[in-house]
């Protein structure tokens, strides 16, 4: 007796291989980290991203505005950050996630009891549904020491050369090296310069050439800047054309407690630049 054995069309059996590929690729959505983020800029404070499960941070080294992100993998419903006692403290449908709120990536910036001196535990965790329903996913929890040492000296700690059309540092310029020659054919077209302060500035007064320039609000721009669509600071202006015209110069940025230069005068910067064509 001769037995049949059964067969599969080569067309079905593609298709079974390419729904086995395709799931073998899913990846469940879930919680990875947590980053420290400087409000005013939108962007990760180096050295917090992430956020390590036991850190300290001390208020007086770091950006004066801060909120945390909740860093994701896939789609999530929902997610619920934990504060000390406060098991809700907060719950965010949308990414991004974070802890005081942001508005389409615009970071608002905590109050000060949410990350004053003291140990804080911080805890987030993941939802399929909105509003922290569904099923709860995997959560991250971090230890937070949170120190405020004494204010460091004002100082001006380095100057960043800036894109004025897509207001980024210019790549190997971040900060200017010490003896940088600009050369404008390699560069941008239109430039700025911002001076990188230490905690507690409140003004910087640019002189260059014998020309002052007083900005009162950080970020402190040489040809100032303005504020974008959602109101933040640091769209920045493009220097006329004396301030990269070939030949040699001499920058000087002065640091105060106040705005208007008022206070104490901090630490001054200067660069004597050359420009090339």
């Amino acid at each position: 007796m001769t037995l049949a054995l059964a067969t599969l069309p080569l067309a079905s059996l593609a298709q079974a291989q390419t729904r086995v590929q395709a799931q073998s690729i899913v990846v469940n959505p879930t919680l990875v980290s947590l980053t420290l983020i400087n409000a005013d800029t939108d962007r990760p404070v180096p050295g917090f991203d992430p956020i390590a499960p036991n850190a300290t941070l001390d208020l007086s080294k770091l950006p004066p505005r801060l909120n945390v992100r909740a860093n994701t993998a896939g789609k999530l419903g929902s997610v619920r950050f934990g504060l000390d006692q406060q098991g809700n403290f907060r719950t965010e449908a949308t990414a991004p996630y974070a802890l005081c709120g942001n508005t389409g990536g615009n970071f608002s910036a905590c109050a000060a009891n949410v990350l004053a001196p003291g140990n804080h535990q911080l805890s987030v965790t993941s939802f399929a549904s909105n509003n922290g329903s569904g099923p709860a996913g995997p959560s991250v929890r971090v230890n937070l020491n949170i120190i405020k040492n004494a204010a460091p000296a004002l100082s001006v700690t380095s100057l960043t050369l800036i894109d004025a059309d897509t207001d980024r540092p210019v790549p190997g310029y971040d900060p200017i090296p010490a003896g940088a020659r600009l050369k404008l054919s390699a560069l941008p077209r239109n430039l700025n310069v911002r001076a990188n302060v230490s905690a507690g500035v409140g003004s910087v007064r640019f002189v260059r050439d014998g020309k002052t320039v007083l900005e009162n609000e950080a970020p402190f721009a040489l040809c100032v800047d303005g504020r974008d669509s959602s109101g933040k600071k640091g769209n920045y202006y493009a220097c006329g054309g004396t301030v990269f015209a070939p030949g040699d110069h001499r920058l000087t940025a002065t640091p105060f407690a106040k705005m208007f230069a008022g206070g104490t005068a901090g630490a001054a910067l200067t660069w004597n630049y050359s420009v090339d064509k």
